[in-house]
């Protein structure tokens, strides 16, 4: 997964610094990002309204609680860029102890829903602390690989002193259980050691045991496996392991070129468990067909290909954390696009990560929206040279 993650923000980033001068990364990256939110919001409105109204007895349930989210999340994100990246550099051991606290949390006072815990309930709103997580360790490795930049390309004491970190930051997401976060995460991690300078022999090393390790998981969990094998042939069970799977794929099949048009899907009446989630990208497709599924990953790839050329003028002008930041935050974004639109593809074995800034989901919508205002602060403070080759202050 790593080679494959490193081919593919090799060719995004070939895409993005072939942009037009006149034509700056950031108004297209701030257009993609409400473009988005406005698709999200339809979409949520058009694929939860069967379901709350089954549910909730109001059909404008999830829409209402869509709406409140994206009013918190432009706050976070504004909150966020009134710090500067020199503050959220020289406190990631801080951050990543608060995140520790709060996968502990989880655990103990979570709410288990289908049978993980995952979410802290804090009233009327639910936070899910694996999203806060993702944000945490892209600064946190950012900042590492800088800051033991000596040890990282001439020793194993880096590649070990950031495996203990990560070892024991997705041990308590793995514990939830959340494999899907955990694979976002590692490869996050690893992706930004590879490319602050770590020797490939680590690299590969490294590799090899996440793999062996990962086999490890699915194998001692049987659901695991069994939704590993399930996505190869759904209709093997098209009422058991394959019901969701099956069920997506109908609907895209509905959709053809153009779509049934926008509300007239059949799969989000309850034949596809909480459309408006995980299988957002099946309702839309079964709608607005493959012009609309060739739309939003349009939109979500110039999103990915803008944090990229961001994060390259950064490393260019010697911004080092500001510049590995945008590209740890781009990682997440492709591991999400990528898993999210290979599960409801039928590509990849179902996991419950979001499509950015287009699923319904509170805490995920609100740390897309940190991470973008991080993205525009490393934007608005790397444009002129660095001569220091490390980042000095902002």
């Amino acid at each position: 997964m790593s080679g494959f993650m490193q081919t593919a923000l090799g060719k995004i980033e070939q895409i993005s610094l072939k942009l037009p001068k006149e034509i700056t990364a950031r108004n297209v990256l701030l257009f993609c990002v409400f473009t988005l939110l406005i698709m999200g919001s339809v979409m949520v409105a058009s694929a939860s309204m069967p379901y709350a109204a089954a549910n909730q007895n109001d059909p404008f349930y999830f829409l209402e609680r869509h709406a409140i989210s994206i009013v918190i999340a432009l706050i976070v994100a504004f909150v966020t860029s009134r710090f500067s990246l020199d503050y959220w550099f020289k406190n990631t051991f801080l951050f990543w102890i608060v995140t520790i606290g709060l996968l502990f949390l989880a655990l103990i006072i979570g709410s288990e829903v289908n049978g993980s815990s995952r979410w802290i309930r804090l009233g009327f709103f639910t936070l899910q602390p694996t999203e806060i997580a993702k944000v945490m360790m892209a600064i946190f490795t950012a900042d590492y690989v800088v800051r033991r930049a000596h040890e990282v390309r001439n020793s194993w004491t880096g590649l070990i002193r950031l495996g203990v970190i990560m070892a024991f930051t997705v041990l308590l997401i793995l514990l939830e259980p959340d494999l899907g976060a955990t694979t976002v995460i590692v490869t996050m991690m690893v992706g930004v050691f590879f490319l602050a300078g770590a020797p490939l022999r680590q690299f590969m090393m490294l590799g090899g045991v996440l793999a062996v390790l990962l086999v490890g998981l699915i194998v001692a969990a049987p659901y695991r496996y069994e939704r590993l094998t399930s996505f190869s042939n759904p209709w093997a069970d098209p009422l058991g392991s394959g019901y969701q799977l099956s069920n997506a794929l109908m609907a895209f099949g509905r959709g053809e070129w153009f779509g049934v048009g926008l509300g007239h899907s059949m799969q989000k009446m309850s034949y596809l468990p909480e459309a408006h989630t995980d299988f957002m990208l099946a309702i839309l497709g079964e709608e607005f067909g493959f012009f609309g599924i060739t739309t939003v990953l349009f939109l979500e790839f110039m999103m990915l290909a803008c944090c990229i050329k961001i994060g390259h003028r950064a490393l260019k002008n010697n911004y080092l954390r500001a510049g590995y930041l945008a590209y740890g935050i781009s990682m997440i974004f492709l591991m999400q696009i990528l898993v999210n639109a290979g599960m409801n593809m039928g590509m990849l074995p179902t996991k419950g990560l979001t499509l950015p800034f287009i699923s319904y989901g509170g805490t995920s919508l609100m740390m897309c929206a940190a991470m973008i205002a991080l993205v525009f602060k490393i934007d608005a403070t790397t444009k002129q040279e660095n001569p220091n080759q490390e980042l000095s202050s902002f």
